[in-house]
């Protein structure tokens, strides 16, 4: 397995079976999803950054963990990623009586709620950890955040991981699986429409746009790196059974804050705040500037971030500048108010037809100059206006 030296770019949400430790284990511990090979398309770890964040202790994690392991004794993860690893374990009250005895190995699966848990997988990510967890605590206390960001459990400071929800399907993976569907049932009927369907990829980017609405709004948070992988998609509750099949079939839900910061800190992050960035998805302005320190991400580089999310969830690809090699996309991601002619140029470019819906509604959030993107709220009426 490849060392993870300190680059800035990056993070890849794959499984890995790497020698990170699991809190309790004996072992070394686990980071959020990472690559293997830090590639220009991909996600890699850059310097540690100072991040600004309110001055309070998210609330600690008391529960017992057992963690998931594979038929080998390896612990089980969800993925890795620039900083961590994300562990699979099941959260269970403490016993009051310290006797108890421990489910044993071969049992059928133990009692509790399955739970991810995040923890750091290289020395330096544990400030970046906690720090995500003073976020999340933050972005968890405001109204309506269960319906934008992934819940928070709490955290263990021994270990610095955060624990959260398990929440297994990433909306990279669904387009993925849609994009192999549409391969595999082409039509020159569908042919025009975006992966997902017309209905439901609409439904999702109006869902996409209110969550980011809140985040800089409400929760007042720069998410600093927004992608597929980094949204998880909750299935929706029993009740929404008979939901209308044009809605998106899951609530989309904003994960991995280790690059976030406080719109309204009175400091904002020092050093190299760029922590971890993804080239397709990230903002040119930022990917011109990597190792500035005055290089920071922004509410219109969050936009740009979803506009491209959005593209690759119309067209299927997540390397969005498919057909190039890892330099190659590094450089056309630079020129990224150009996505949309460069997505066109792909074997998927059908399915952003001109002035089409999606196109209408990326357009104005790829600008060139980050002062001329659509702010969240006016994009939001943008796309009801677009879809009426």
């Amino acid at each position: 397995m490849a060392t993870h030296t300190p680059m800035i770019l990056s993070i890849s949400t794959k499984p890995q079976n790497g020698t990170a430790t699991v809190p309790g284990l004996g072992l070394t511990p686990p980071v959020t999803p990472t690559s293997d090979d830090c590639n220009p398309s991909e996600a890699c770890a850059g310097s540690s950054t100072s991040h600004a964040v309110a001055d309070s202790s998210p609330p600690q994690f008391s529960d017992e963990l057992e963690y998931q392991r594979d038929e080998k004794g390896r612990p089980i993860s969800f993925g890795s990623g620039a900083w961590s690893v994300v562990y699979k374990a099941f959260a269970s009250p403490r016993a009051s009586n310290p006797t108890r005895p421990i489910t044993p190995p071969g049992s059928p699966a133990p009692a509790g709620r399955l739970v991810a848990v995040k923890t750091p997988g290289r020395g330096d990510a544990r400030h970046i950890l906690h720090a995500e967890a003073v976020t999340l605590t933050r972005a968890s206390s405001v109204p309506d955040s269960e319906h934008y960001i992934v819940p928070f459990h709490g955290y263990i400071t021994d270990s610095a991981s955060i624990v959260m929800p398990a929440i297994p399907l990433s909306l990279s993976t669904y387009i993925e699986d849609k994009a192999l569907l549409a391969r595999q049932n082409f039509s020159t009927r569908t042919m025009l429409d975006p992966v997902l369907g017309p209905a439901q990829w609409y439904d999702l980017a109006k869902k996409l746009i209110t969550g980011l609405s809140w985040l800089h709004s409400n929760a007042q948070i720069v998410h600093g790196d927004i992608k597929p992988h980094n949204i998880l998609l909750q299935p929706r509750t029993s009740l929404d059974n008979d939901m209308d099949p044009a809605e998106f079939p899951y609530e989309p839900l904003l994960a991995d804050f280790s690059s976030s910061y406080s719109i309204t800190a009175s400091k904002k992050p020092t050093g190299t705040a760029l922590s971890a960035v993804t080239p397709p998805f990230t903002a040119p302005e930022l990917l011109r500037n990597l190792s500035s320190p005055d290089a920071i991400p922004t509410p219109a580089s969050d936009v740009f971030s979803l506009a491209v999310t959005l593209l690759a969830a119309a067209t299927g690809d997540l390397l969005i500048y498919s057909g190039f090699n890892g330099p190659q996309r590094l450089m056309r991601a630079k020129d990224g108010h150009l996505v949309i002619d460069f997505a066109r140029s792909g074997n998927n470019g059908s399915r952003v037809p001109k002035n089409g819906t999606v196109e209408n509604i990326i357009k104005p959030a790829i600008a060139k100059d980050p002062a001329e993107r659509v702010v969240p709220s006016a994009w939001l009426k943008l796309a009801e206006s677009v879809g009426a």
